[in-house]
């Protein structure tokens, strides 16, 4: 009988086959998880992951793993696109285990949503925001009533507790338990890494800003960092677990810019050769030449960076706090540097109008990353801008499966635009952009002098064509 199971969702890296990212399925054991197993595992529990989303029955391992190992906990942590397979798999869970098993939701979702998720799922606990300690508390039964940060179900009713403290000095964190994961399983397609596997890793959590798209409820807004030695001694952690490349999923890791050079610094220090991305992005008045000549010499060779519009009364209706020309600085120095760029963008935000969207494409084909991401807005749970739409009355849907980024339902109805509007642009954007005489002349000589024209242009097949082509995880 193993002490908790973790569970990922089966639809975790396929959200977006048959959309514009089809191509771009990335497959990463799930921080989360490695996060929380080390804290247990460092107390001697008995952890096991069961990740559903690399499985291509993965209805049928769920029955025969939960026969073997018995969990008397079973996790959870997900998404608002996913909590349909989150209230569909506790269900079968209760049905197969009954009241012997506890299920804990934790994630953004059940964060932002602690009572629906308790009542319209079988999970017994939601734990709010950061769950390493409420987590470890629940394990070592520690009385419901006693642990901050949860809510709980008891005698038909929902209880909640006060918030948990955040986690100040994260640098008394163990390392993940990567080897919960058989981490060989995990390849991303070629065009989106140099190495394999990838495996995620924090360096700080929180981030500042007060984007009214972004979610900030697990790791909040105070930015928390882990020490450059610490960081160091993570990632020779991670290659020797295995990890062929390392992905920064940071909020913003260049928050403390002189700290990013100072982690850059200690990695060429350490004479440590290794292919490594800044895949959440960077904010563009965050980075200077220095910090990214430093992180090329380090091993970096993509950034993310988030434009988000090419409209400025657009940008600051999202409080966004960057300007038009500092994206243009931002890119000109990634190109200068020659880091790989991946542009960033949103369309259907507050106050966007036609006109707005048709800045944003203008915008994207001036700037011109080697690869551009554009989605249409979707107002998430726990965000600002659900909240305002909310209390405006423009909410149209809970059906949390439709909140998806890149086949977004009519869930809500903007201020401005039709969804049909918003859909055309959407459309209209990838095609212009992936066609356009620049990115193409660019892209055929990569191609060709790196030998991978037929990779290329089967990648470019499943962008366009994704339901002849469809993709899975690799």
């Amino acid at each position: 009988m193993k002490d908790i199971l973790f569970i990922n969702m089966p639809s975790a890296f396929t959200a977006y086959k048959g959309t514009k990212l089809n191509a771009g399925m990335q497959v990463y054991p799930l921080l989360s998880y490695t996060s929380l197993g080390a804290v247990l595992k460092g107390k001697g529990f008995d952890v096991a992951v069961l990740d559903l989303g690399i499985e291509d029955k993965p209805y049928e391992i769920l029955d025969k793993t939960l026969d073997e190992q018995k969990p008397r906990v079973v996790g959870f942590t997900s998404t608002s696109p996913l909590y349909f397979e989150v209230r569909e798999i506790s269900k079968i869970i209760r049905k197969k285990l009954g009241r012997d098993v506890r299920m804990v939701y934790g994630g953004p979702h059940a964060t932002a949503l602690p009572v629906d998720s308790l009542n319209d799922t079988e999970a017994d606990i939601v734990v709010s925001s950061e769950g390493e300690n409420a987590l470890l508390e629940i394990m070592e039964g520690k009385p419901l009533a006693d642990i901050n940060g949860i809510y709980y179900k008891k005698n038909g009713d929902v209880l909640s507790n006060p918030p948990a403290p955040l986690i100040k000095d994260l640098d008394t964190l163990p390392f993940p338990a990567l080897d919960l994961y058989d981490i060989k399983r995990y390849k991303c397609p070629k065009f989106l890494s140099k190495g394999t596997p990838t495996a995620n890793m924090e360096t700080s959590r929180g981030c500042p800003s007060a984007c009214t798209f972004c979610n900030k409820n697990i790791a909040g807004r105070l930015f928390r960092k882990k020490s450059p030695d610490r960081v160091v001694d993570e990632i020779k952690y991670m290659l020797r677990m295995g990890a062929g490349e390392i992905r920064i999923v940071d909020d913003q890791f260049a928050t403390d810019i002189e700290r990013a050079k100072m982690i850059c610094e200690k990695i060429i220090q350490s004479g440590l050769k290794f292919p490594w991305n800044l895949g959440n992005g960077v904010r563009v008045d965050r980075v200077d030449e220095e910090f990214l000549v430093l992180a090329k010499r380090a091993g970096c060779y993509q950034v993310g960076i988030g434009f988000e519009s090419g409209d400025q009364a657009s940008l600051d209706g999202i409080n966004k706090g960057i300007k038009i020309e500092e994206s243009v600085r931002c890119m000109e120095l990634v190109r200068k540097v020659g880091l790989e760029s991946v542009g960033f963008f949103m369309l259907g935000l507050p106050d966007d109008t036609e006109e707005s969207l048709k800045k944003t494409v203008d915008f994207a084909l001036r700037l011109m990353p080697d690869y551009a991401k554009v989605t249409i807005t979707i107002p998430f749970p726990g965000t600002i801008m659900f909240e305002d739409y909310e209390k405006r009355g423009l909410i149209k849907s809970r059906d949390w499966t439709l909140y998806n980024l890149h086949r977004a339902g009519e869930i809500y109805t903007h201020p401005n635009l039709s969804h049909e509007t918003l859909q055309h642009y959407y459309n209209m954007f990838y095609w212009k952009y992936y066609f356009h005489p620049r990115f193409l002349a660019r892209r055929i000589v990569k191609s060709f002098s790196e030998g991978t024209v037929l990779q290329d242009v089967y990648y470019g097949l499943q962008t366009f064509f994704p339901t002849l082509f469809p993709a899975r995880p690799q």
